[in-house]
């Protein structure tokens, strides 16, 4: 590993910090979770921050059952904290270094995975993580998801789940319809 686990927050000192930074301002936290997608062993959950029923920011995590120790049992308690960390890091509370925004949680999981961006017959083919992400963002904004999904490279499915992420962000901004 080129990083230090430790230079990273766990989730439970950035929710402590923002419930409590909520308390001092006299705001009401809430963290609204959704199970968004799962599919054979693979488990997608947004997050939603709320400060007095007002949306701060949202937070997605996926995580694939056996993929670590932990994930044998626990999967899905892993994917909910995730976008929770997630949420609180897109809400600013992820340290004042930029580069430290992962949670702990999240960079633990750098070492898991291997590879590289291409492969001797050409660029890496989007993995299933990436195709499942897509896939319950599209859910979650109602588009619909894109033909050639299979054939995407990990790069294209990278820059489309960015863009699908700020779809779905500048939707939660959007005012609600009166009727």
């Amino acid at each position: 590993m080129a990083f230090d686990l430790e230079n990273y927050e766990p989730v439970a000192v950035r929710l402590a910090r923002w419930l409590d930074d909520c308390k001092q301002r006299n705001v009401t936290p809430k963290v609204v979770t959704y199970l968004v997608h799962y599919l054979a062993d693979t488990a997608v959950f947004r997050a939603e921050i709320y400060e007095d029923d007002r949306l701060i920011a949202t937070g997605w995590e996926e995580e694939i059952r056996g993929s670590s120790p932990v994930n044998r049992t626990s999967h899905l308690a892993n994917a909910e904290t995730g976008a929770v960390g997630r949420a609180l890091a897109n809400a600013g509370y992820a340290g004042s270094d930029p580069s430290r925004r992962p949670s702990r949680e999240e960079m633990s999981k750098v070492s898991r995975y291997e590879g590289s961006t291409s492969t001797e017959n050409g660029p890496r083919l989007a993995s299933d993580k990436q195709r499942n992400m897509i896939r319950a963002v599209c859910k979650a904004i109602g588009r619909t998801v894109p033909d050639g999904l299979d054939q995407m490279t990990s790069v294209q499915a990278s820059r489309l789940i960015d863009e699908l992420k700020k779809q779905e962000g500048a939707r939660a901004d959007a005012p609600e319809d009166p009727f």
